[in-house]
């Protein structure tokens, strides 16, 4: 049986892949903040991509940004752009983050925001 990765979670490995770790992609991320949430979000989308896609989460709820504010826009940030916590689940309604809770409706996709891979510091 060969296993084949849904193209989303392709373009999820690839955009993490196309960043650096030491290179912070927007504003609003300190550069050990980035090292961390980089890291985290690649074992993200290694362990629970699949599942995650297959729930019904898409790239910008989980990685989406403010174009040109980056982070510094909270309600523009996908839950896992500032990733410092362990997932625990991942389910059609939410995803548990260490002790927090993020539901599918929480963030409201905004107008405008992009993947973080897309930004342009």
């Amino acid at each position: 049986m060969t296993l084949t990765i849904p193209d989303t979670v392709l373009s999820w490995s690839r955009g993490l892949a196309s960043l650096s770790p030491g290179v912070v992609p927007c504003r609003g991320l300190r550069p050990d903040e980035w090292r961390e949430t980089h890291q985290r979000c690649g074992e993200f989308v290694e362990r629970w991509g699949m599942q995650a896609h297959a729930a019904g989460w898409d790239t910008l709820r989980l990685f989406g940004v403010h174009p040109e504010l980056g982070t510094i826009r909270g309600d523009y940030s996908g839950i896992l752009v500032t990733l410092s916590v362990d997932i625990h689940e991942v389910t059609p309604e939410w995803i548990k983050l260490g002790r927090w809770t993020a539901y599918r409706h929480e963030p409201v996709k905004m107008p405008g925001m992009i993947p973080i891979w897309e930004t342009k510091q």
